[in-house]
Order: structure tokens, then C-alpha cells, then sequence
């Protein structure tokens, strides 16, 4: 990661030159034809982020085709966003805040293999995916 560059702008560049995707205002949603992608950027030391009700709420699984492309340091990880929200994202999981709108709070890990950790409830994880930097242009043709 460049030192200059803000964590929530890395690879945002590649999401939108490389992949076509276009963001939605200034939020971690990007949108291209039928596709919805949830892109939020992980550059902290504890690999943590966040996902707000919000963002989700403008998610319609059957219209969009949706997607969690996770930007963790210079890699991408991916999950299925259908997926991801029925096991992580139930209501008793939510973050507990006064500060912040309605949101879900993770950790990415990576042993023994790349995947997400509700931070609410550590028992309960979602697997995640590790494709190239092709594979990706290729899929968001």
C-alpha cells in the first residue's frame, strides 16, 4: 500500500478502471449491470471491518447478482454475498454501537485458511475465496 494513499481508497482503482464496477456515491457498494458488489477495505492491523445495514439494505438478491470483495492489503478475497448475509449478517449479530447506524463488525483470518469472523460471535465464520487479479476481470466481463 502506498503510504500517501487512503486505506479505504486501495485497489478502489482496480474495482473501478480494471473491473468496470461504479461506486454508489461514497459508500463500499459498486455496481456494474446486474452485479452487486460489497467492497470494503482492510488495511488495519487487526483486519478488521465493518458493514452497515444501510449498504445492504440496497441489495436485492433476486435482481442483482451480489457479491463481498473484500480489498485486504494488495489482495481480494470474495464470498458470495447471498451467502455471507444469511449466516453472518443475521439481526442478533449486529455490533452493538451508539455511535454508528445499525452494522455488523468482522475479522479476516488466515489460518488455517483465509476466512471471516463474526466479531459478535467467534463462532461463527464464513470461508472466503483468493482469485487473481485476472480471474477477477475475467468474471466482471
Amino acid at each position: 500500500m502506498d503510504n500517501n494513499q487512503i486505506p479505504s481508497a486501495v485497489n478502489k482503482d482496480f474495482l473501478t478502471n480494471e473491473l468496470g464496477l461504479v461506486q454508489h456515491l461514497n459508500t463500499t457498494i459498486f455496481k456494474k449491470r446486474d452485479f452487486f458488489v460489497l467492497s470494503p477495505s482492510v488495511q488495519n492491523k487487526s483486519n478488521g471491518f465493518d458493514l452497515r445495514e444501510v449498504s445492504l439494505n440496497k441489495y436485492n438478491r433476486v435482481a442483482h447478482n451480489g457479491y463481498l470483495l473484500i480489498r485486504y492489503k494488495e489482495r481480494f478475497l470474495i464470498a458470495k454475498l447471498a451467502n455471507f448475509r444469511k449466516k453472518m449478517m443475521r439481526e442478533e449479530l449486529k455490533a452493538t454501537s451508539t455511535s454508528k447506524t445499525a452494522h455488523w463488525k468482522f475479522i479476516v483470518k488466515e489460518t488455517p485458511t483465509l476466512h471471516v469472523v463474526c466479531q459478535t460471535d467467534s463462532d461463527e465464520t464464513f470461508p472466503l475465496q483468493e482469485p487473481s487479479s485476472n480471474q477477477l476481470i475475467k468474471f466482471f466481463q
